[in-house]
């Protein structure tokens, strides 16, 4: 349960878009590798976390999304930075310091690249690696005493087609075989994440980016179910069944997944289309369609859609609703969406639905993992200047 009756307003932070990419991140090895902009210090938020914190909370958002990064606090296996270790105290101090819940991240895209790539990272089918779950225990011990609420993974099945499949983040594949070991791996590693907090007090969240589906007229039935399979059932069978079901394997008992997170985080996704050769890609398929700087057509109305489905599945659960934002510099059209989206949310929680708390996405412009580069997708400038998206935002609290 997430102590909050009125709805809690919160903005995010990440690893990469806020600080860079670590250098013994895979993220660092993948801007080289493909001669990508490098992302540098990104917004300069590790200079600026305590101004950053204190114009949040000025601005009226009461919490705070803050990224516990792997790659930098455990730079070679078995070897942890102490200065970055300190550095992480100090910004979750700030933060608290600042009046902030925090909703500690412990992975939101970039691994270390001793673990993504010299080993099988989360391409295992064996169980959670012990290398993440003794992350998740160092992570719980050191700094619990800060934390809100602990998000395991952002967008488990996401972060797999995005590394596996489309080739658009590190360690960068296009191969089904591959794709479904990643795809399986990073979610038994949220829930093996899960079974390690809950000893603990604090909430654990279960955050889960979730597209709506359309299936071109001569897409098969088939395709279309085994997508919806993977992005959707996959994880609320093993929830409200304890059974996880992929489309190329047999069902498996897991009933140690049954009921795991105090709470879900529906992250707005855009809508995806299943072409008919089983493929996904942006929908609408219209060329003309209106795509920001990630490709992406997001439409507000799709997330009733999202919302009544989630109701209907996991009926009576406390949600929080994550990803409002736009990679784009049209702030106008961001202001667009922030209304469409926060018009079905109030509505949503109007009949009923527990819906707790919303994350704007993210905090200030930045580097750009979809786009590797960095765009204006903030609701705060890189300057630290509020942009009308976030003032329409603000008159809302």
């Amino acid at each position: 349960m997430i102590e909050h009756e009125d709805l809690f307003w919160a903005a995010t932070t990440s690893s990469v878009a806020s600080d860079g990419a670590g250098r013994r991140s895979d993220w660092y090895r993948w801007e080289d590798s493909r001669s990508l902009s490098p992302s540098e210090s990104g917004n300069d938020f590790a200079e600026r976390y305590v101004e950053d914190f204190a114009l949040f909370a000025a601005h009226g958002l009461t919490s705070i999304r803050i990224t516990l990064d792997w790659a930098r606090i455990e730079p070679f296996p078995g070897r942890l930075d102490y200065d970055a270790l300190e550095q992480t105290h100090a910004r979750l101090a700030a933060a608290k310091d600042a009046g902030l819940s925090i909703w500690a991240v412990l992975h939101d895209g970039p691994l270390p690249g001793w673990f993504s790539e010299d080993t099988d990272g989360f391409r295992t089918t064996a169980g959670a690696p012990i290398h993440w779950s003794r992350h998740v225990d160092r992570m719980a011990e050191t700094f619990d005493q800060y934390v809100t609420g602990w998000i395991p993974v952002i967008d488990p099945i996401g972060w797999a087609l995005r590394s596996h499949y489309f080739d658009v983040a590190p360690p960068g594949r296009r191969s089904l075989e591959v794709v479904h070991k990643a795809i399986e791996g990073s979610l038994d590693a949220t829930f093996d994440a899960h079974r390690l907090l809950a000893s603990g007090s604090t909430p654990v969240i279960g955050n889960f980016a979730l597209p709506t589906l359309h299936r071109h007229e001569e897409t098969s039935v088939e395709h279309e179910r085994n997508w919806d399979a993977i992005i959707w059932r996959s994880w609320m069978t093993a929830i409200t069944e304890g059974v996880l079901d992929w489309p190329w394997k047999a069902a498996v008992e897991r009933p140690d997944m049954a009921d795991a997170f105090d709470a879900i985080d529906v992250g707005i996704a855009a809508p995806l289309r299943i072409d008919p050769d089983g493929t996904l890609r942006s929908w609408p398929g219209d060329e003309s369609a209106r795509r920001d700087a990630i490709g992406r057509s997001p439409h507000a109305a799709s997330l009733s859609d999202v919302l009544d489905r989630v109701r209907e599945t996991l009926p009576g659960r406390d949600l929080v609703i994550s990803g409002l934002g736009l990679a784009d510099e049209d702030d106008n059209w961001r202001s667009e969406l922030f209304e469409g989206w926060l018009d079905r949310i109030l509505e949503a929680r109007n009949d009923g639905l527990s819906i707790r708390g919303v994350f704007v996405d993210p905090a200030i412009d930045g580097y750009c993992e979809g786009a590797a580069d960095f765009v204006a997708m903030g609701v705060f400038s890189r300057s630290r200047e509020p942009k009308p998206s976030f003032q329409w935002i603000a008159a809302q609290q």
